[in-house]
């Protein structure tokens, strides 16, 4: 509803979406490999933050929603990718304000 009656709430969706796209283009246009890592972490890792956890029916294990992208960033960079990028949702179980969101996109 507030997408309709209020403009400057769809205007922010347009300038994100513009600035996730100009950053995507500046790192590709540096050389950098975009990736995709795993959401789901069987140990949490990459920070120090709480984990949301959930359980793998299929697994029947828990598995720990990412904190970081850097442990498998670190992987990949050890695996002979020198320069790989990621956007990507994060997910930290901690206090929340203006300023800190639990779920929130980073690029690391």
């Amino acid at each position: 509803m507030d997408l309709i009656v209020n403009p400057s709430v769809k205007d922010v969706f347009k300038k994100r979406s513009l600035i996730v796209s100009s950053v995507r283009k500046f790192f590709e246009m540096e050389g950098f490999l975009e990736v995709e890592t795993p959401m789901m972490h069987p140990i949490p890792g990459g920070a120090n933050a709480r984990p949301f956890i959930t359980y793998h029916n299929a697994l029947e294990v828990e598995r720990y929603l990412r904190i970081a992208p850097e442990l498998y960033l670190k992987r990949l960079i050890v695996g002979g990718f020198e320069a790989v990028f990621e956007i990507n949702r994060n997910f930290r179980n901690e206090g929340m304000d203006h300023s800190h969101n639990p779920e929130f996109t980073m690029i690391e």
